[in-house]
């Protein structure tokens, strides 16, 4: 009966083994079919072991287990799963996280700023009125142009990536990412309070929202992954402490990779848009679609990749002991 019951999957094993091209729905359900044939043949060794049948599945199976292991397309195929699934279905994992750390820096960056304008006293006391002056006619547009666009998108590139990876990397603490948000949001407050006391609102947004849009979303993402971190230690639930911060490691390791693609074009768009001579709508659109792109991953293409069942914080051995085989 086992024999007859799984012959059919056998034969579809090895027919993937032997094509020599793959697609990418292909390669998946090789590999599916490797893992349930290598549930098959260890259960077959353990109940009813019958040497030809034993035979027959360990060479299948080493075939397979070669052509999953092909240095051309397949490798190509799991890049491409890498950024189509296990991106977007980590992301996903911290999507209401990173909501929550959005709200609540924009509300701050909100309260501080009209806290400083309608006290006129304490803006002056974080900077004078001739610094004030100087930062909303020079400094801050000049911040744009002052360094070649290349040299200067590298440069800012490099710094919010550090600040993301210190986020992450001290989420454990629980405290750091929540400094960390906050004194960005205060920051922000801070310099929107400036330009608008001294009449240059159009210069702040014009110049913060193109590249800002994505900048501070991948900010926001990783002070709550950070944030995520420090919350699987304390309530793991019915997983180990051990376990919790494992999975959940893993899941912030592909997070970290999907910040440095995130703030690279962040960087790119504050290198070669942000300062330059574009229509100002045109350059906000740039940041809004770029913003939009990065959302869009996180909630549609990550949804998908999570019903699909990637979970990027499995080990390859956890995912093949979740494959449901019929006995």
């Amino acid at each position: 009966m086992f024999v007859a019951a799984h012959t059919q999957q056998w034969q579809r094993l090895q027919e993937l083994s032997a094509q020599r091209r793959l697609t990418g729905t292909e390669a998946d359900e090789l590999v599916r079919l490797y893992r349930q044939a290598a549930t098959h043949l260890s259960l077959l060794r353990s109940r009813a072991p019958e040497p030809g049948l034993v035979n027959e599945l360990s060479v299948l199976l080493v075939k397979a287990k070669a052509r999953i292991s092909s240095p051309h397309d397949l490798t190509w195929i799991s890049v491409g799963r890498f950024f189509t699934r296990t991106i977007p279905a980590a992301l996903y994992r911290v999507r209401w996280w990173t909501v929550v750390v959005s709200v609540a820096s924009l509300i701050i960056s909100v309260i501080a700023g009209f806290w400083l304008v309608s006290n006129p006293e304490v803006l002056n006391a974080v900077a004078s009125p001739q610094e004030q002056r100087e930062y909303a006619q020079e400094a801050f547009a000049s911040y744009y142009s002052t360094y070649p666009s290349a040299s200067f998108a590298s440069l800012v590139w490099t710094h919010n990536a550090t600040i993301a990876a210190l986020c992450i990397a001290t989420g454990i603490t629980g405290l750091f990412p929540a400094t960390v948000m906050f004194q960005n949001a205060v920051s922000v407050g801070v310099a929107g309070a400036i330009m608008h006391v001294q009449g240059a609102d159009a210069v702040f947004w014009t110049l913060i929202l193109p590249h800002g849009l994505l900048e501070l979303s991948c900010v926001f993402l990783a002070g709550a992954a950070g944030m995520r971190l420090f919350w699987a230690w304390l309530v793991p639930g019915p997983r180990s402490r051990g376990q919790a911060l494992a999975q959940e490691g893993r899941t912030t390791i592909v997070i970290v990779v999907a910040l440095t693609i995130g703030l690279g074009i962040s960087g790119l768009i504050e290198g070669f848009v942000t300062g330059s001579q574009l229509n100002p709508w045109v350059k906000i659109g740039f940041g809004a679609l770029a913003a939009t792109a990065f959302w869009l991953v996180m909630f549609v293409a990550g949804r998908r990749a999570v019903d699909a069942g990637t979970d990027p914080g499995l080990t390859e051995e956890e995912a093949r002991n979740e494959v449901a085989v019929a006995g």
